[in-house]
């Protein structure tokens, strides 16, 4: 809640979207902090202001930060986070301590049990919808496009690439 936030979810062109929304963001003066996964080379790209990934550097201060966090909610008897949570927090609290105007996160997986979905965003994104991690998101277009509309939000502008198929209807449904 410290920055706007556009959240994307999909099955294909996720990475693609919040790319050209960054850079027409940044283009328009605003310094802008995408979170994507995975990564194809260093973790380090899953964190990235303008066109800059972050430093090793930066890295370790920031996940020493958050494990200051995540330790303080393992008193509260918090599980720790896994793998996906952990650099989805480390997203959050770098683009805070850098004091971006606008963050864009990508899903990892579905959207509605997703780590990424406790943001409150400015703007909901759903690229096409496909078969993708069919043993947690469902066998159907349907049931995966539910858990996609997951990140969709009451009085939340949602965009969706509407193929006119399956998916469209329990999106439409959703908005």
């Amino acid at each position: 809640r410290e920055y706007p936030v556009v959240h994307v979810a999909g099955t294909n062109g996720k990475g693609s979207t919040c790319s050209f929304l960054a850079s027409i963001l940044q283009h328009a003066g605003k310094k802008v902090g995408v979170f994507t996964s995975p990564h194809l080379i260093k973790i380090n790209e899953r964190f990235r202001i303008g066109n800059q990934v972050i430093s090793d550097e930066e890295f370790v201060e920031v996940f020493d930060e958050t494990m200051k966090y995540i330790e303080k909610a393992k008193k509260k008897n918090i599980a720790h986070p896994s793998f996906f949570e952990l650099m989805f927090l480390m997203g959050a609290v770098y683009f805070r301590n850098n004091q971006i105007d606008i963050a864009i996160f990508e899903t990892g997986m579905g959207g509605r049990l997703d780590a990424t979905n406790v943001v409150s965003p400015v703007l909901t994104i759903i690229t096409s919808v496909g078969l993708d991690h069919t043993q947690f998101l469902g066998d159907t277009i349907e049931q995966i496009a539910v858990e996609k509309a997951g990140i969709i939000k009451k009085d939340v502008p949602a965009l969706f690439f509407d193929r006119k198929d399956e998916s469209t209807q329990v999106i439409s449904v959703y908005c």
